[in-house]
């Protein structure tokens, strides 16, 4: 066979031109995005894909060389070029789709290891193929528009190859547009960009292995690798997936089941099982994990609808607890609900405490007040009924120790009862709601004296709050003053950062640090109490109103409120 002329008319010479561009195109567009990804080495799957590009860029240079070359010998030493690249590629782009997924602990399995098998004895025999016809016989040049082309038989082991390099690439592209579909929007994009560019290399194979078409020796599988490539690039550099791939998304997602303290369930639409944590498997049992998915009410004891409604649900046993349920919905990138989440919180500690705050809260306002109004009715009775003195003083200090429970009980009942309450937010006459309080404390306290500086006489709170508030402090700084000379100073202002302000100032030695430690820590315990609850009231009105409480001393105690503008 004697050299053929490549532009045998001008139509012919376009074609051919096009032909050999467009593969040449796709190489060198393959190598600038081996280049580009080159700085993702060590990602997930990332060595894996820049192989696969790189079997990619020898079928489709070595094929675009040989479109033009028409010597025999060095023609089919160049198609032996083509086989390696085209064997390796779709075992190598597997290889890719198990670790951009998460799969990698497949790759060293068996079975991966027979799939690269095929193209190590491949190569082998592409690169011994003058001493023998295993891949291909009856190796002739054929010149379709001028091209140096080649036509043979394609031996067993030939067709073995070309089979498993399409099932390679076909189960790689599965399990990307599997899971990147299961990523959400992030990844619809590129997961039909992947799926779309196989597309192209796929009809060249089975086009140049079935001989369809009028040219059967020209094979097109590197000239529409050049499409392929572009969707590669705008799927793997466009949109940055080696930044954001699967693979951290569903270890973040195990490592946050894992990682929650919490006991968690994850259902479907189905009401059913599909995963849990440690915690969850540890509290309810249930069947191992590859048996799920399973009904909620199979592994819980209680329907999902009636945990749910409910709230809470009591684990049975020695050690039976109290979990409040909450449900999360899940849905997709569309909003379409496709499950929830549900978390159990142990709240056997803190409904206990509840309960016994309110089996003492309810002593605390009623026995305790009933039974100190008897004491203080008979402390009277006797005192006045007595005429040894040293019998009056005992029956005066009972009284007043009987009277002070009371104030404590009462005070304690009118803020259980505003707590009790919806919160109620108002514009508030602040001058009328401070001469309230003043001509009600005088009456307890007639030679006291309370100085009133309202700069801001109307502020949205709510009163009934800020009454026991101020009234609280008011009072706490007359009773703690000298007997004859108590005074206390309430100053409201507006400050630059638009906060009301709320000051009461005394004369008083300083509030001991075992008053305040408390209140600021949220807690008594028996080193550290309160001998008073009017500041404890003062402490939780203020955390009602979304406002702040601070102490400090100037010489007298200064308090100060602030409250949100």
């Amino acid at each position: 066979m004697g050299r053929s002329t490549v532009f045998t008319t001008p139509v012919f010479g376009i074609i051919a031109g096009a032909v050999v561009l467009s593969t040449v195109a796709a190489g060198v567009v393959t190598v600038g995005l081996i280049w580009y990804l080159d700085r993702h080495r060590g990602s997930a799957g990332a060595d894996w894909f820049i192989a696969t590009l790189t079997a990619q860029v020898v079928l489709t240079l070595s094929y675009a060389v040989a479109l033009l070359v028409s010597v025999p010998t060095v023609r089919a030493h160049l198609e032996a070029l083509s086989w390696i690249g085209l064997a390796w590629m779709g075992p190598l782009f597997m290889g890719f789709a198990l670790g951009y997924t998460g799969r990698e602990q497949l790759i060293r399995t068996y079975g991966f290891g027979l799939v690269l098998l095929v193209p190590t004895v491949t190569t082998a025999l592409a690169v011994t193929h003058p001493v023998h016809g295993l891949l291909w016989q009856g190796f002739e040049l054929s010149t379709p528009f001028g091209l140096s082309a080649a036509l043979y038989a394609i031996q067993p082991w030939g067709y073995l190859t070309m089979v498993v390099t399409f099932a390679a690439a076909a189960v790689g592209v599965l399990l990307l547009v599997e899971t990147t579909l299961a990523y959400g929007a992030l990844y619809r994009r590129e997961a039909a960009a992947i799926a779309l560019s196989t597309v192209f290399p796929a009809f060249g194979i089975i086009t140049w292995v079935l001989r369809v078409g009028p040219y059967p020796a020209l094979n097109l599988t590197p000239v529409l690798l050049l499409p392929h490539t572009v969707l590669d690039t705008y799927a793997f550099v466009g949109t940055h997936m080696f930044e954001t791939n699967p693979t951290t998304q569903r270890a973040a997602e195990r490592s946050a089941l894992d990682d929650l303290g919490d006991p968690l369930i994850a259902v479907d639409t189905e009401q059913q099982v599909v995963n849990r944590n440690d915690r969850a498997q540890a509290l309810f049992g249930g069947p191992d994990d590859d048996l799920l998915p399973v009904p909620v009410e199979t592994l819980v004891g209680t329907p999902l609808d009636v945990l749910r409604e409910r709230g809470e649900i009591t684990t049975e046993g020695a050690d039976s607890r109290i979990f409040a349920v909450s449900y999360t919905e899940l849905t997709d990138t569309n909003d379409a609900a496709v499950g929830g989440l549900l978390v159990f919180y142990d709240v056997t500690d803190a409904r206990q405490r509840q309960q016994q705050l309110t089996v003492l809260n309810r002593v605390l306002r009623h026995n305790l007040r009933n039974e100190m109004t008897v004491i203080k009715g008979h402390a009277n009775l006797l005192r006045e009924q007595v005429t040894d003195e040293q019998l009056e003083l005992p029956a005066e200090a009972i009284t007043d120790a009987s009277e002070s429970l009371l104030s404590i009980a009462e005070k304690a009942q009118e803020f259980d009862r505003l707590k009790q309450r919806d919160p109620y937010v108002t514009e508030t006459d602040v001058v009328e709601l401070l001469e309230e309080i003043r001509t009600e404390l005088l009456g307890s306290f007639p030679d006291a004296t309370v100085e009133l500086d309202v700069q801001t006489p109307t502020i949205r709170a709510d009163p009934a709050m800020l009454t026991v508030a101020l009234s609280n402090l008011v009072e706490n700084a007359l009773m703690h003053g000298a007997e004859e000379a108590s005074f206390a100073a309430v100053r409201v202002v507006t400050t630059d950062e638009g906060r009301i302000e709320c000051t009461v100032a005394d004369r008083n030695d300083r509030i001991d640090d075992v008053e305040i430690d408390p209140l600021q820590a949220g807690d008594e315990t028996q080193l550290e109490h309160g001998s008073s609850i009017g500041l404890w009231i003062v402490t939780w009105s203020v955390t009602a109103m979304n406002a702040e409480i601070e102490f400090d001393y100037d010489d007298g105690n200064v308090i100060t409120v602030s409250l949100p503008g």
